[in-house]
């Protein structure tokens, strides 16, 4: 094919160049190709062609032989051609080197194989297309064989042009007719070469693609091979899609698990020497053993014996978990629901008295939808978490150390009835218990809305010792807020309650009452409060209660009708803060009332503020207020040492603020004049939690003086201590980590700062040292040592037995004086050297302890020793 393009090429470019041998003299000086190589085969008619003028080359000297000719190209070459035969430079037949017989012959022979060639490749091609599938260029193939057949279909132009020039050839002996023909025909010529020129590099396209699709052959399919894979992939695809529908349904169907665990406690600590029980918290607090060795409490004695014994502290629980539990009509799901229960012994009376263990339910929980509204249900044999209210029913938190909320078994279902008016979340709750708040049985129902997302208002009633109504409130509309509640708690007389013959009026007078609200309002950076309260003393929450509450949630104290009022503003750099507040006995009584403001520049969690304060007690100036109920300056205003008769200053950084300027520093200095009685306050406290090579360090700083002129109460306080815990030590054997914490109080009567007898000090230290890896990677092993010494503090009950509790645990209060004790009259030191071993759950722990009475007399010098052990364990699976 290559050949018969050449042929045509020459046959209208080169043989019209040949004709010049008897043409005139060529150019004087023809240009040198740089790039046609000696002894190449076109060479000779290469050189013939750039001595007749007909190619010149490209400006930069060559001939770039293996580049395509462009039609542009092709229209130069032809047209010098013609030009040459025009003006006679070229003669043609049946002059003398003039276009022959041969020459037209062989123009068109070469059309004729160029249209055979053609066929030949449409064949190909149309074997490849109907025998294979080319997953690359099916597509494009199928498009270039279509173009291929238009190809194709222009033989017939060539075959009419091929004619007229047999007919030149037939009349060649008439040379100036001929001449005139070929004048004529000479557009046609211009156009049979362009075509060739497009037929040239077209099919030497579709040559090359067509070769390396047959080379490409073996990576082809057949349509058969096509054909029935596609077959097989829908199969397939109709599987999976069956199979996605298995696994559909088998994740929406019920699922069901087996929990367990088993926990236990077992321990004692007690006196093995000596006669006075003491309190071990204040050596085990803030360390691995609080709690263990100790109850955590350290206003109280702990070697009175045992913590807990077997029979009631041991236990195996087990329970079943089962989810997406769905209605046969689909109104009712239930997306978790647990069943647990718990062993334990018990004692049986019977004749002969043994204990025996017994197999109860401990709890069970349920959630889901009923209709599409969400519900939530929980049934709890040992306590009764709930809380409708600040002042009713406020029963879900901790209240005695082991047992959250309402002792005995409860009920309570919760369910957002979104279906009804308003919305409502609907809270029922019932139970029994033996605790004096709720005896013997209780129950109540609480509703809820959110009007047009305004915030909360509740409507609640209870019943138990008492019968109770409650609504309760919390809204906001734009800048202004609104919160409040009020209870009546009738008594469950005939002579109080309607049910016992009495008419509402009389019921609700008999009631007992709590009512507050409060009004807030926030004023472009200016803040505005307001609350007015009355609260009976009978919701006082000390046992049985008006609000049936066991946990101390109330907002303002019971015992008491007032008001208040507050501001404080937000506004740049400015402090500025005032407040008054006004109240009394509920029954009547003397009045309180204090009012005060303060003054000053803030940068960010950092305030420095001028003060002034005033309160009065039936009209007449006081020092300080003993009734501080009324949640003066409602938590806005912030003036320093409110409900008091002060004017002071004070500077005040608060370290744990998002906006501190030092993070972690804590820092007070206040100065506050007592101008009724000429009392000075003067403290500065400051404690600052750092770290340093990777430990926790927080050192603790504090300084009181009160100087009351004419008196003897002046005293001057100076507290100092520090805590560090290191990391664990993951690079050394063990991974072992270290803790110490010190403090010291001095409290000296006056302004003397010499320790005498009439000094009060306060002295505790404790290291201990963890093995995070102790013999395996689960198992850890702790070691720790305290000591702690009180010198003219308070104690318990006979006098002379010493220190031997605490008045509260502020060891590390920057803001208080004392580490445990209140200044009295008592002294005493005491040590002790504690362990524990814990292995994955499993925690045991020893402790010996020594106390002996410092204060002076008769037990002065005892000693008493204490040792105990816990052992704890949970397992769960």
């Amino acid at each position: 094919m290559k050949k018969s393009l050449l042929v045509l090429t020459a046959a209208l470019s080169f043989g019209f160049a040949a004709a010049q041998d008897t043409a005139p003299a060529a150019p004087a000086q023809a240009p040198t190709l740089t790039d046609v190589p000696a002894g190449h085969w076109a060479k000779d008619a290469i050189d013939r062609l750039v001595e007749r003028g007909i190619i010149l080359g490209y400006p930069d000297g060559t001939f770039r032989g293996t580049q395509n000719l462009t039609r542009y190209e092709a229209a130069v070459i032809i047209a010098r051609v013609l030009d040459q035969i025009r003006t006679g430079e070229v003669p043609v037949t049946p002059a003398p080197g003039g276009i022959s017989d041969e020459d037209l012959t062989a123009l068109q022979n070469a059309i004729q194989e160029l249209a055979a060639d053609l066929t030949a490749l449409g064949v190909r091609v149309s074997d490849l297309e109907e025998n294979a599938v080319n997953r690359d260029d099916f597509t494009r193939l199928e498009a270039r064989v279509e173009e291929l057949a238009t190809a194709e279909g222009d033989a017939a132009a060539i075959t009419g042009i091929q004619t007229q020039i047999d007919e030149l050839t037939a009349r060649a002996d008439e040379y100036d007719t001929l001449r005139a023909d070929i004048d004529d025909n000479a557009s046609s010529i211009a156009a049979l070469n362009d075509l060739t020129v497009l037929l040239n590099q077209d099919i030497l396209n579709l040559q090359d693609r067509v070769s390396a699709a047959e080379a490409a052959q073996a990576d082809f399919v057949t349509r058969t091979d096509f054909d029935n894979l596609s077959g097989r992939v829908t199969a397939v695809d109709n599987r999976v899609t069956g199979v996605a529908g298995r696994v559909t349904t088998l994740e929406n169907a019920p699922k069901f698990s087996v929990v367990g665990g088993v926990t236990g406690a077992y321990g004692q600590l007690a006196i093995t020497s000596g006669s006075t029980n003491f309190d071990v918290s204040r050596l085990t607090a803030g360390t691995f053993a609080s709690g263990n060795l100790g109850d955590g409490d350290v206003t109280t004695t702990d070697t009175a014996g045992v913590y807990s014994n077997l029979s009631s502290a041991a236990r195996f629980t087990f329970g079943v978990r089962a989810s997406q539990l769905v209605t046969a009509d689909g109104k009712v799901v239930v997306n978790n629901a647990a069943v647990n229960f718990r062993t334990e012994n018990v004692l049986n009376t019977a004749s002969p008295a043994a204990v025996v263990p017994v197999v109860a339910l401990n709890d069970a929980t349920l959630d889901g939808t009923i209709g599409g509204q969400k519900f939530d249900v929980r049934y709890d044999t040992v306590s009764n978490k709930f809380k409708f209210s600040d002042y009713l029913f406020s029963n879900n938190a901790n209240n005695d150390g082991d047992v959250n909320g309402v002792p005995g078994r409860g009920l309570v279902v919760n369910i957002a009835a979104n279906d009804l008016p308003l919305a409502p979340k609907l809270t029922v709750v019932t139970g029994n218990t033996a605790n004096a708040v709720l005896a013997p049985n209780y129950y109540g129902v609480r509703a809820s809305v959110n009007p047009a997302g305004l915030g909360t208002v509740g409507v609640s009633y209870g019943q138990g010792t008492r019968a109770a109504f409650g609504i309760d409130y919390n809204v906001k509309v734009g800048v202004v807020g609104v919160r409040g509640e009020g209870v009546v708690s009738i008594p469950n007389t005939s002579s109080s309650f309607v049910a016992g013959g009495a008419n509402p009026i009389t019921a609700f007078n008999n009631g007992d009452k709590a009512f507050y609200t409060e009004v807030t309002a926030a004023l472009g950076g200016v803040n505005l409060a307001a609350n007015y309260r009355a609260i009976d003393p009978d919701f006082s929450v000390a046992g049985a209660n008006a609000g049936m509450s066991i946990n101390n949630t109330l907002r303002y104290a019971a015992d008491q009708v007032g008001f208040g009022a507050a501001a404080g503003t937000s506004l740049g750099n400015i402090a500025l803060g005032a407040y008054v507040d006004s109240s009394q006995p509920y029954a009547g009584g003397a009045s309180t009332l204090g009012f005060g403001a303060k003054a000053g520049v803030k940068f960010g969690a950092f305030e420095a503020v001028g003060f002034a304060n005033r309160a009065t007690l039936a009209n007449v100036v006081v020092d300080d207020s003993a009734l501080k109920i009324g949640r003066a300056g409602m938590d806005i205003a912030g003036v320093p040492f409110s409900m008091t008769s002060t004017v002071g200053a004070q500077v005040d950084h608060n370290g744990a603020a998002t906006n501190a300027l030092v993070k972690g520093l804590d820092i007070t200095v206040a100065d506050a004049y007592y101008y009724n009685s000429g009392k000075n306050d003067f403290s500065v406290s400051a404690k600052y939690a750092a770290t340093l090579f990777g430990a926790t360090v927080t050192p603790l700083l504090r300084y009181n003086i009160v100087t009351a002129p004419g008196t003897a109460s002046d005293t001057n306080t100076l507290k100092y201590g520090i805590q560090v815990k290191t990391p664990v030590f993951t690079g050394v054997p063990l991974q072992p980590s270290l803790y110490g914490n010190f403090a010291n109080r001095i409290t000296n009567p006056g302004s003397g700062v010499t320790v005498g007898s009439g000094t009060t000090t306060e002295l505790l230290g404790q290291v201990g040292l963890t093995l995070n890896q102790f013999l395996s990677a689960s198992t850890t092993a702790s070691i720790g040592y305290s000591y702690y010494q009180g010198f003219g503090v308070v104690g318990a009950t006979p006098a002379g037995l010493g220190a031997n509790i605490g008045s509260a645990n502020v060891a590390f209060d920057r803001k208080d004086n004392r580490v445990y004790g209140a200044v009295g009259t008592e002294s005493a030191k005491m040590d002790g050297v504690y362990a524990q071993v814990g292995y994955s759950g499993l925690t045991a722990n020893y402790g010996i302890f020594r106390y002996t009475t410092l204060t002076p007399g008769a037990s002065q010098g005892q000693t008493s020793v204490g040792q105990g052990f816990k052992v704890n364990y949970s397992f769960k699976f």
